[in-house]
């Protein structure tokens, strides 16, 4: 394998921003956010672990690392025992079933106990674990007239399977759920002499917001209410549209914003610090960074694609060095790719936000576009609404299309 190939490949894998977090922890890639809300959510739930938080912000901005980063300062604590759960990746998400999170939260306590002798666990045990997955049961029922007449049997078997909260139905009663987890979560704190936080992921990808209020929040409700602290993220809409239910809650709510690139200092620092740290050689040089960074939008996983596409079109150029030609590239590409499946009626929303630099989410439509990062929510040092930047000079084209047409 030749240096040039090895070089490329370990570029590559240093601005993979779809791989596990966890990894980049590792590799000593993290690098705390300025005005970061979870720094204050650690020390809360230090103070209080049996507290509730949520935590909401846009797709991409980071939350995942720094929710993994407060799962290891909680668990060096000797009395707290931090569970962390990307829920996206054992349920579907857009089917979030009521009950789902408790199941899921009560797996995770059953995973810590280990083997189960007591009876009465072994008896919560199978009604998380049936909640969850489903389960099959055979019964023997009545047979049908024709079958009695012929003397053949006056029974038959009859098998149903019942679908789990994980599929997509729910079958067991959400008290006997309930029952079981604080059975076992009770359990595990006696065993581990521990008080247990669940940190729960990816549900700022939820764009439906009463699914979010009647499955997630209600099951976290539960959770809470039997002693386990949690952490719980939800997207932008959620925060928008369901502002009352989410001000009704105990406990604690957060936003964690896109960051100004543009007009915030510390925002710049930081982004060229996460530069810095994933790109030792210096491969891409300061200028190119300073343009991707401004592309970016502030968002930490555009900068992880923008930078990981430049790195290729060098590398299938046949370039040595990244140029600002496969910069300009990678960004042409990821602009096209966000015009993908917008409507006109978007495209006009978008337009307002560009020329009136004014946008106050109302609509359905308004927080689908905040949700997808079309629209960016800065929030210091003030508040502003922008159109991601990587798209403005194409909307700036076609305005000036449609004034020469």
């Amino acid at each position: 394998m030749s240096d040039r190939l090895k070089l490329f490949r370990r570029l590559m894998s240093a601005f993979e921003g779809t791989s596990n977090p966890q990894r980049a922890v590792e590799r000593g890639f993290y690098v705390n956010l300025p005005n970061n809300p979870v720094g204050e959510i650690t020390g809360r739930v230090a103070l209080r672990p049996s507290s509730m938080h949520l935590l909401f912000g846009g797709i991409g901005s980071g939350k995942t690392m720094q929710l993994l980063m407060t799962q290891i300062a909680l668990n060096r604590l000797e009395d707290i025992k931090a569970i962390y759960v990307d829920v996206s990746l054992v349920t579907d998400i857009s089917d979030l079933q009521s009950g789902a999170l408790v199941a899921i939260a009560g797996l995770e306590l059953i995973k810590i106990l280990g083997n189960v002798e007591k009876p009465e666990l072994q008896k919560f045990k199978q009604v998380i674990e049936k909640s969850a997955y489903g389960y099959s049961e055979t019964k023997s029922v009545p047979a049908g007239l024709s079958l009695a007449i012929l003397n053949l049997t006056t029974t038959q078997q009859v098998t149903t399977h019942h679908k789990g909260l994980l599929s997509s139905e729910k079958q067991e009663t959400r008290a006997l759920i309930l029952e079981a987890f604080s059975g076992l979560n009770k359990a595990v704190q006696e065993m581990t002499k521990k008080e247990i936080i669940f940190i729960f992921d990816s549900l700022d990808r939820l764009s439906n917001s009463e699914v979010f209020i009647d499955s997630a929040l209600d099951d976290v409700v539960e959770i809470n209410n039997v002693g386990s602290g949690v952490v719980l993220v939800g997207s932008v809409a959620t925060m928008y549209e369901e502002r009352e239910s989410i001000s009704g809650i105990e406990g604690y709510s957060y936003f964690l914003p896109y960051l100004d690139v543009i007009k915030n200092v510390e925002a710049q620092y930081f982004f060229a610090d996460v530069l810095t740290v994933r790109d030792t050689e210096n491969s891409i040089n300061s200028e190119l960074r300073l343009f991707l960074i401004s592309k970016s939008g502030g968002v930490l996983r555009d900068l992880m694609s923008l930078c990981q596409a430049a790195i290729e079109e060098a590398y299938v150029d046949g370039s040595d060095q990244i140029t600002g030609h496969h910069a300009n590239q990678a960004v042409l590409a990821m602009a096209r790719s966000k015009l993908i499946g917008l409507t006109d009626s978007n495209m006009d929303v978008l337009r307002k936000v560009m020329t009136e630099e004014s946008f106050s989410p109302r609509t359905s439509e308004d927080f689908e576009l905040l949700l997808t990062g079309h629209i960016l929510e800065y929030r210091h040092p003030r508040q502003r609404f922008v159109v991601h930047p990587i798209l403005v000079p194409l909307i700036e084209r076609m305005l000036t299309n449609i004034s020469h047409g």
